[in-house]
């Protein structure tokens, strides 16, 4: 077998899907005397006839049809990499990536990405909800350029940048939480159904029960903090969340009051030790900042 060229395939691949030829020939616009010794080249090379003459028009062979499928498959990868090629020409005007714990994706990273999108048009965002050990991985691996947990990550290679510090809040509906009040005391929680979180948050939460001698009828356990807010809004209870998530319970309709005693929820930004921040990081930084301080009066005041 002979060297097949880029340009043989080509002629042979205008051929097929022009249904000749001459109007192949007139689709890459050269003569077709070109086109013809080109294709003569390529079946020379392949070693089998690529066309038979038709009466006064030459029609593809079965070997000729069963090539064009594979050339067809050259032709989408082709494809594939001109559309990367692009993504990665729009990424070359800014990307941005960010890999976040659910209670942090699920609250406020979705408005602050739309920030993000109106402030630098030409950015190319990618966020990732994963898990605590996820995350460190994404950042670790550098396939974040910030992680944010509930948990410090400063360890090794990574460091925490920004840290953004508010009090837990306790929602519910009117069905079980008094409208207006200014607190709730965890005393309050004894005897209520309670949704309980699960993992590291749910163990704070009753070494604070603990310490006060109160036990709640947990009947419903949930992992993410919007789910227990969903829960929580068709009146199964009452549960405890961060400030960022109470302020969302309380934008679709329910009910949201500090806890005393006080029991803080930090969200740690997390880079690897060598990354320079730059403005796209250091405005989400700033917005994330901005919205924990607006959560934080929003559940506190009417």
């Amino acid at each position: 077998m002979g060297v097949v060229t880029h340009r043989m395939v080509e002629a042979f691949r205008a051929a097929m899907l022009n249904g000749g030829i001459s109007a192949g020939a007139e689709a890459l616009g050269i003569p077709q005397p070109s086109m013809s010794r080109i294709l003569a080249d390529l079946q020379k090379a392949v070693g089998f006839p690529l066309f038979r003459k038709s009466g006064r028009s030459v029609k593809p062979t079965d070997e000729a049809i069963a090539l064009m499928s594979k050339v067809q498959e050259s032709f989408i990868g082709l494809g594939e990499i001109a559309g990367f090629s692009e993504q990665l020409r729009k990424q070359r005007t800014g990307r941005f990536s960010v890999c976040t714990v659910p209670s942090i994706g699920h609250s406020v990273m979705p408005e602050i990405i739309d920030h993000l999108r109106t402030r630098f048009p030409d950015l190319m965002v990618s966020l990732t909800v994963a898990s605590y050990p996820e995350v460190a991985q994404k950042v670790r691996s550098r396939q974040a350029d910030i992680g944010l947990t509930a948990d410090a990550l400063s360890i090794g290679a990574l460091e925490t940048v920004a840290e953004f510090t508010s009090d837990c809040v306790c929602i519910g509906t009117r069905k079980w939480l008094p409208e207006g009040a200014t607190h709730i005391d965890v005393e309050d929680l004894a005897g209520k159904p309670f949704i309980s979180p699960t993992g590291a948050f749910q163990r704070s939460l009753d070494a604070l029960f603990s310490a006060h001698g109160i036990v709640v009828d947990a009947m419903v356990e949930a992992s993410l903090f919007h789910t227990i807010s969903e829960l929580v809004l068709r009146g199964m209870g009452v549960s405890v969340v961060d400030a960022l998530t109470g302020a969302g319970h309380k934008l679709r309709g329910g009910i949201a009051i500090p806890l005393r005693p006080a029991m803080t929820y930090t969200i740690y930004a997390t880079a690897m030790s060598d990354t320079r921040l730059g403005q796209p990081a250091r405005e989400m930084l700033r917005r994330l900042e901005s919205a924990t301080d607006g959560a934080r009066t929003h559940v506190s005041h009417e």
